[in-house]
């Protein structure tokens, strides 16, 4: 089967770390190795004499403005499949309202309206969880028998990491708390993660991008006010997926997660996970996680007690490896497009 994916354009400046690309690459390479061919659509070539069978484009709204419509001009015979990033704590009946707006007039436009316009528009929706399917459904107006739920994966653990030699690079405690990701986005509610450990008296290490200046310097200087609370900046894959399996707890309280991937791939290196309560991350996570209410700081510093204070356990660690992998989601993806 010949396959294209579709990024927004806005996806050729963000920093390497964005979730949607690292899902949309994995699920490509997990394609190809079941024998199809994924093409990396990009806006700088024309279509010109290729033919997909599928286009699958990602997250949607004005980046993708008419894709269903050019799409059909020149491939008419080619599903189209969205694949919406719908990571939103606006209620319901605000999200159902502001879609309604943006169809009711030409000349009216809003993220939701678009959204709703382009996911009626596909063959099939493909949902990261049951809570992304429920918006899909019930606030953008989609039939459900046109969605279908594909979890996203995670690659197994790599068994060569030199944990000793990353311990000591960064004189690391024996135990201790990790998040990693894009920590100055307010989303991540990185802020909030400080205080909890600092008032549990744990050691934190916070890892990944800065893409503000002022809110880092703003995270950093609360940070000093607790001892244990360590910033270690960008790190490699190698020497993160050391940091997750050297982690006893991985902390990720967003203010909501799709899917939480970085955890994902913290609890198959077996760190225990401490992860928002908002979106997708029950279908992820089931009861093997600590779930915390992320507007609340006391709720975050209790869920990490809990969980640094655990007896450890395999369990999630055995169920994302063996039941979460990118061949299952890539065969996922394919039952939903035939």
């Amino acid at each position: 089967m010949n396959i294209g994916f579709l990024l927004p354009a806005t996806f050729a400046v963000t920093h390497a770390g964005n979730g949607v690309r690292a899902q949309a690459m994995a699920q490509a390479q997990a394609l190809r190795a079941l024998g199809h061919t994924v093409i990396e659509l990009d806006g700088w070539k024309a279509f010109g004499e290729q033919t997909c069978e599928v286009v699958q484009f990602f997250s949607g709204g004005f980046p993708h403005y008419r894709i269903d419509e050019v799409l059909r001009a020149t491939q008419p015979d080619c599903k189209l499949v969205f694949a919406p990033i719908i990571d939103s704590n606006e209620p319901p009946w605000r999200y159902r309202l502001a879609a309604r707006l943006g169809q009711c007039h030409p000349k009216i436009f809003t993220i939701p309206g678009e959204l709703a316009r382009q996911a009626r528009a596909a063959d099939v929706v493909v949902c990261r969880s049951r809570h992304e399917q429920r918006r899909v459904v019930d606030d953008l107006g989609v039939p459900v028998a046109r969605t279908r739920i594909v979890l996203n994966g995670v690659d197994a653990p790599n068994p060569t990491l030199d944990l000793e030699t990353v311990r000591r690079q960064w004189s690391l405690p024996e135990d201790f708390c990790l998040h990693v990701s894009t920590y100055t986005q307010p989303r991540k509610n990185v802020a909030r993660l400080i205080e909890a450990a600092g008032a549990a008296g744990l050691p934190l290490l916070v890892a990944g991008t800065a893409d503000d200046a002022a809110e880092e310097a703003r995270l950093r200087a609360l940070a000093a006010r607790h001892r244990g609370i360590r910033f270690l900046g960008y790190v490699d894959a190698a020497s993160r997926d050391a940091l997750y399996a050297l982690a006893r707890v991985f902390c990720l309280p967003s203010l909501h997660e799709g899917t939480g991937l970085a955890a994902l791939e913290a609890a198959a290196h077996g760190a225990a996970v401490v992860i928002t309560e908002r979106g997708g991350t029950r279908d992820y996570f089931g009861e093997m996680a600590h779930y915390v209410h992320a507007e609340h700081v006391d709720s975050i510093r209790t869920a990490i007690e809990q969980a640094w204070h655990a007896p450890r356990s395999n369990a999630l660690r055995d169920h994302v490896v063996n039941q979460l992998g990118w061949q299952q989601s890539a065969r996922a993806l394919l039952d939903a497009y035939r």
